[in-house]
């Protein structure tokens, strides 16, 4: 598909459109105590990274109540909760904090420099979460075209662009809440759908190795969508011969169902 295509076309018109509102109308990421990036549920999903890399203090969180004391991101110093063994337990899972992990790195070894404190809670830290949400975001929608372009029109999915953009809840979770689970959601969706579409076309053993790491990460992410699993497994499915069909099918490619079962656990037990 040529680049001028009308697709293309309103991917670049809604991915500048997303940046604009992101940038200037609400830069959440230059906002402060409950309205930063970096506070309520995202306080929680992220409080992992500070406290593996830089406090070394995963168990006993130590440091919480001084940084809630300090940037006050949410009604209490920690979305953890106290253990009968006496440590602190996070009550989220880690596929947030693992995507997050460039990111906050990025800012890490930037915040020094910048003249911030490297507390994993300064500005760098939250515009740097803030702004790779967002290229996240925009990553979603590109392969979410290239999928689409497999089945539909240009003009149909130029269109479709256009009206998840403008006219649904994503532009408030692109451009502004981009760092809440419902955007890497949507763009791990998008890849688990693209590499099922070349899974399907030609089935290669890394192709299901990766399909099973990305129902890892999202069921890290969040444990229900675990469901999706059944997209891969059932893709292509609408007639009964087609359920035979697919029966055989992955009775030949057994091995590539184990890789993948594998990968899911590997990714999506890790804690």
């Amino acid at each position: 598909m040529k680049h001028h295509s009308l697709s293309f076309r309103a991917y670049i018109g809604c991915a500048l459109f997303l940046v604009a509102v992101s940038v200037f109308y609400y830069p959440k990421w230059r906002q402060s105590r409950t309205e930063a990036t970096l506070s309520w549920d995202v306080y929680g999903y992220y409080f992992y990274l500070p406290a593996l890399f830089i406090y070394r203090d995963i168990r006993q969180l130590g440091f919480r109540d001084a940084i809630y004391q300090k940037y006050q991101p949410s009604d209490g110093p920690c979305q953890a909760f106290l253990h009968p063994s006496g440590n602190y337990v996070i009550k989220y899972s880690c596929g947030l904090a693992v995507q997050y992990l460039p990111f906050f790195l990025l800012a890490h070894s930037l915040a020094p420099a910048l003249g911030y404190e490297a507390d994993g809670f300064s500005f760098p830290y939250q515009a740097a979460i803030g702004m790779g949400s967002l290229l996240v975001a925009l990553l979603g929608l590109w392969v979410l075209r290239r999928n689409l372009l497999h089945y539909f029109s240009d003009k149909a999915i130029a269109v479709t662009i256009a009206l998840i953009v403008l006219a649904t809840n994503y532009l408030d979770y692109a451009a502004i809440n981009g760092a809440m689970t419902h955007n890497y959601l949507f763009t791990l969706y998008t890849l688990l759908i693209g590499m099922t579409i070349s899974y399907h076309q030609r089935p290669i053993g890394w192709k299901a190795l990766v399909i099973g790491g990305l129902l890892g990460l999202m069921a890290l992410t969040r444990p229900t969508e675990i469901m999706a699993a059944l997209l891969p497994l059932g893709w292509g499915i609408a007639t009964r011969t087609d359920v035979a069909e697919r029966w055989a099918f992955w009775k030949k490619h057994f091995t590539h169902l184990l890789l993948s079962a594998g990968a899911v656990v590997a990714v999506g037990s890790y804690r």
